[in-house]
């Protein structure tokens, strides 16, 4: 009776601290918005919010989250904070820990969000994972059979110094991988070699175990996006990106989509023309002094920033390109597109502009925000229907076949939708132009919708909106390139055609044919002879010619190992460079041809 006595506290204590422990399961996260080719350094700043983590998606954008968190309120707090720093579509999610099982893992160590970590040291121990609570991180080793296999491995972990490491089970929903991003950069292969017989030991128990196909990976694990006014559901997302519900009316936002264009790390082991033009106008210069090779290597970028800092006519366009206005797709804002650009700043002011336009695009961004707003309805298949016929009745016809503006359509489907507004926009005679919230709002839908469709680029006009003009070497071009040009010489529709095919190789590059490809060499090799015929005529001209060369040059390099990062091969980069590189400055290179 003594014993039972005793024993009774103790027992009363473990249930507390388990039912406390179970309350505290830090389910929520908060996503911070969808990126192309995300660096670690750009979130940095972030860190003292929580543990920055990503999520890789296949159609080559990465979700960026912050957290583990144990409440919504904790986590919203975080994205109020987010919205402070300019991160305006962040917003909270909550890990489907329902659809996760108990996975034995070893915990190497915790540490606090914003630690120097070196992830070096603990990816010794193999495959490496977090478990996340405000800024509390558990650093944790998975990928075992049972607890078994997680003891056994554990000997061998405490002889590589992990004094401190012990066996657990957690919820898998709530691991998250650590990769190159997490680790910034640092991904050693580890030192303990892989056990093939323990994975296959797991496979073959999960088989036997788990017959109903029970998620096994994070990546199978859903997350749900919690209610907003404007659905009727929740809507649930896999990790990998896809739907595994459809709500009956449409999702107000998607993740966020940024518009800078990431800055490529250039890929010393390629050779390439462009490398070599380069070292060509750099050694005629005196800053290179190795070999003529065609690989942009350590030397070759030292050339450059050494003329960079040297070359006077560099050093001055550097200056310029500081204050010169990057050129916009749009030349004079109407009422109407000024309307269309504030509808989600300024809805009110905005509708009301378009209520009194008579442009059928007015119509159709009016359905739009109807059906973002409110869902799928009456008022929106009037509005999208009147917008079709009104802008078809003017003897235009769709370039696309699997259109027919003569059909009655019912919008449930936002991708639809935005498809159709496309068709009005090619078939309006206002110019209006497509804004850059669209692309931020819904990029998944919008860049499908916006781009290449049956084989037929859009011909719409698309905003400014960033993207390659956040780079310096662009700027720098730009300046150089303008300068060249005498005032007049451009038209504005041809700036407007120009930053409109910009955008549309930013947001939607497209795989181009040979005779494309072949047209854009010619291009490239008739503008390169008419400069070079200008610039011998007089020295100022030659040292102009010369400083246009090498940031010509170098832009065409970065830009080859941009659309290599987005997937495209060293032919096919070098061919949508070129035809970027057009769009940025074809214009001002007319009177060379």
């Amino acid at each position: 009776m003594k014993l039972s006595i005793r024993l009774f506290p103790s027992l009363l204590f473990l249930f507390i601290a388990f039912v406390g422990n179970a309350q505290d399961i830090p389910e929520y996260t908060v996503q911070v918005g969808q990126f192309i080719n995300p660096k670690t350094a750009d979130f940095e700043r972030l860190s003292p919010l929580g543990f920055v983590y990503s999520t890789k998606r296949s159609d080559n954008h990465t979700d960026i989250f912050i957290g583990g968190f144990a409440s919504d309120e904790a986590a919203n707090k975080v994205v109020e904070k987010l919205k402070g720093q300019g991160y305006n579509n962040a917003f909270v999610s909550k890990l489907n820990t329902e659809a996760g099982h108990s996975q034995t893992v070893v915990q190497l160590a915790t540490k606090t969000s914003g630690d120097k970590i070196n992830w070096n040291h603990y990816m010794q121990a193999g495959s490496l994972f977090v478990l996340l609570n405000g800024k509390e991180l558990k650093i944790l080793l998975g990928g075992f059979a049972d607890l078994e296999a997680a003891k056994s491995r554990l000997v061998t972990l405490k002889e590589l110094g992990f004094s401190d490491a012990f066996v657990k089970n957690v919820n898998n929903a709530l691991l998250h991988e650590i990769t190159a991003f997490e680790a910034g950069g640092m991904m050693k292969k580890p030192l303990i070699p892989l056990d093939f017989t323990e994975k296959e030991e797991m496979v073959a128990k999960s088989e036997t175990t788990k017959p109903d196909a029970v998620p096994t990976t994070y990546d199978d694990i859903t997350i749900i996006v919690p209610k907003t006014k404007v659905e009727d559901q929740q809507v649930v997302l896999t990790a990998k990106g896809g739907d595994a519900t459809k709500a009956k009316k449409a999702v107000n936002q998607e993740p966020a989509f940024d518009f800078q264009a990431k800055m490529p790390e250039i890929r010393a082991k390629v050779k390439r023309t462009s490398a070599l033009e380069l070292q060509r106008v750099l050694k005629a210069e005196g800053t290179y002094k190795s070999s003529l090779d065609g690989y942009y290597g350590k030397g070759t970028r030292a050339g450059y920033d050494l003329a960079l800092r040297t070359n006077r006519q560099m050093q001055k366009y550097s200056i310029l390109a500081k204050y010169l206005p990057i050129p916009a797709a749009e030349t004079h804002v109407g009422a109407l597109q000024s309307s269309i650009n504030n509808l989600w700043q300024d809805p009110e002011t905005a509708l009301d502009v378009l209520k009194k336009s008579k442009a059928p695009i007015a119509k159709t961004y009016r359905a739009y925000f109807i059906y973002v707003t409110e869902g799928a309805g009456f008022e929106v298949n009037t509005l999208m229907n009147e917008s079709i016929n009104e802008a078809f009745s003017r003897d235009v016809r769709a370039s696309l076949p699997s259109f027919d503006p003569s059909s009655t359509y019912d919008y449930r489907d936002l991708g639809q939708l935005l498809s159709h507004m496309r068709y009005v926009h090619e078939a309006s005679n206002e110019g209006i132009a497509a804004p850059c919230w669209l692309f931020r709002r819904h990029p998944g839908t919008a860049l499908k919708s916006f781009g290449e469709i049956d084989g037929i680029k859009s011909n719409l006009n698309m905003q400014t909106c960033g993207g390659f003009w956040e780079w310096q070497e662009v700027q720098l071009l730009h300046a150089i390139a303008s300068d060249l040009c005498t005032s007049g010489h451009t038209s504005e529709g041809k700036i407007a055609n120009s930053q409109s095919e910009l955008a549309r190789l930013y947001l939607t590059p497209k795989l181009m044919g040979w005779k494309d490809r072949k047209a854009l060499l010619d291009w490239n090799e008739t503008v390169w002879k008419g400069i070079d015929g200008w610039a011998i005529r007089d020295p100022l001209l030659a040292e102009i010619g010369t400083a246009l060369k090498i940031s010509y040059f170098q832009t065409q390099v970065l830009l080859e190992d941009f659309y290599m990062d987005e997937g495209f091969d060293e032919k096919e980069s070098k061919g949508l460079a070129l035809a970027a590189l057009k769009a940025l400055v074809g214009h001002h290179f007319d009177r060379f041809i």
